[in-house]
């Protein structure tokens, strides 16, 4: 028997127009919800990407050795900020205490990676010898350096002053200051760095142009610095009074130290308040010295706690303030920040500079 067809009713349409309308919000919906799922994962994987960026770069250039801390950015610093730069390498004094010196340069190492802070690190290359004769031991302590991912800088064969020698003696120094680093550097990639010892960059106009155009021939970046805490003072102080047995009187020179060095961050993140209108990334110098064997993770420690993060001196130096001219003259060694004021036009400020303590500068006779 066949069945007779149904017309269809107005309920029949509308439960059809339902239908229809209901699929057609199920599929917006789903969209939509595909949409924010995509969204959110890809947002999701960006800093693992990151990381892995940052991984890749932390591996062998090209197989040839540990990249250096103060290649893995290519990032401009956001935020406050902050370089290290430790001169004097091995060591600033007490060369002849080889243990002495290992445990400085193992001791200051750790500390860094500690604090995942990079560094350059600026070598004299005359203090690896005792007369004309290379000492293993202290070649030794550059590889240290170089294995932890920490890049050497030039810092002249024996610290000569430009401002005591012919330019002609001084260009000569810094080629001779060279050949261990760079050979030690071999295959890393990363920027070439010189430090003026001193930071003295020349006495007149014409002999700081010739130094300038000297060192660009040969590839290498002037390392700036902003803040100096005039450790090499508190370190004598410290090394007296470690020599005396006095451990009380070595502690309060520590903590002298760290809050000497509290007030020069503080005088100059004014200074660059005043020059620039904000903050700029500050690039510390400091060296490779007893007071630093002891307090750097102290002094690293408080610096962090005034919200500072630790980037590359590169990365510092993409800031827009150090495309200011450095446009001093003279036979001092000031922080960039004096320098940039004399191209700026602005006041001077170095002689408001605060001094250590006077007991300070009394010990360390």
């Amino acid at each position: 028997m066949v069945t007779a067809l149904r017309r269809p009713t107005a309920a029949d349409a509308k439960s059809t127009n339902f239908t229809k309308s209901l699929w057609s919000h199920s599929f917006v919906v789903l969209v939509i919800f595909v949409f924010v799922v995509v969204f959110v994962s890809a947002f999701a994987a960006e800093p693992l990407r990151r990381d892995l960026a940052v991984a890749r770069a932390g591996c062998d250039a090209g197989g040839g050795g540990p990249q250096p801390m103060s290649a893995v950015s290519s990032q401009p610093p956001v935020g406050r900020s902050m370089a290290i730069t430790i001169d004097d390498l091995p060591k600033s004094n007490g060369l002849d205490d080889v243990a002495g010196t290992r445990r400085t340069t193992e001791s200051m190492i750790r500390v860094l990676k500690a604090h995942k802070a990079p560094a350059v690190s600026f070598v004299n290359e005359g203090k690896l010898y005792s007369g004309p004769t290379m000492v293993p031991e202290r070649a030794a302590l550059l590889q240290l350096w170089v294995d932890g991912g920490f890049p050497l800088g030039n810092h002249t064969y024996s610290h000569l002053d430009i401002n005591n020698v012919p330019l002609e003696k001084y260009q000569d120094d810094v080629v001779r200051g060279e050949r261990t680093s760079t050979r030690l550097m071999r295959g890393i990639a990363g920027d070439r760095w010189f430090r003026h010892p001193y930071t003295h960059t020349g006495p007149t106009r014409e002999i700081k142009a010739g130094l300038e155009k000297f060192l660009a021939r040969r590839g290498y970046r002037i390392a700036p610095f902003t803040i100096e805490n005039s450790d090499w003072i508190f370190s004598a102080a410290y090394a007296k009074a470690k020599a005396a047995g006095d451990e009380a009187l070595a502690t309060k020179v520590r903590e002298a130290y760290l809050d000497y060095t509290d007030a020069m961050v503080t005088w100059f993140e004014t200074v660059a308040t005043e020059t620039f209108g904000r903050d700029v990334p500050q690039i510390l110098l400091i060296h490779t010295n007893e007071i630093n064997t002891d307090a750097l993770d102290a002094l690293l420690t408080r610096t962090e706690q005034r919200g500072y993060r630790w980037v590359t001196l590169g990365d510092a130096m993409k800031d827009t303030a150090y495309a200011t001219p450095d446009d001093y003259v003279g036979t001092s060694g000031p922080s960039w920040l004096h320098r940039w004021r004399v191209a700026k036009a602005l006041p001077p400020r170095m002689s408001d500079e605060p001094d250590p303590p006077q007991w300070i500068l009394e010990l360390m006779k």
